[in-house]
């Protein structure tokens, strides 16, 4: 479930929440005003197809990353 940062436009207060992204903004849970501001947030990223820590089959100096060394 996607993890959203948004302020509150009566009390300014910022706050986090998680919601399906179908789902409506939450009240802020400060003063319960429901006018709230989505914020700019980079995205989180997870995953990958690249292997860039070192593995216990010899770490980084003997290949076992994957870098070619």
């Amino acid at each position: 479930m996607p993890t959203y940062e948004y302020q509150c436009q009566s009390c300014k207060n910022d706050f986090t929440a998680m919601h399906k992204i179908s789902e409506n903004a939450p009240p802020c849970p400060q003063c319960g005003a429901e006018e709230v501001k989505k914020k700019l947030s980079a995205p989180a990223v997870h995953g990958g197809g690249h292997k860039s820590t070192p593995t216990s089959s010899g770490g980084c100096g003997m290949g076992g990353c994957g870098h070619m060394h």
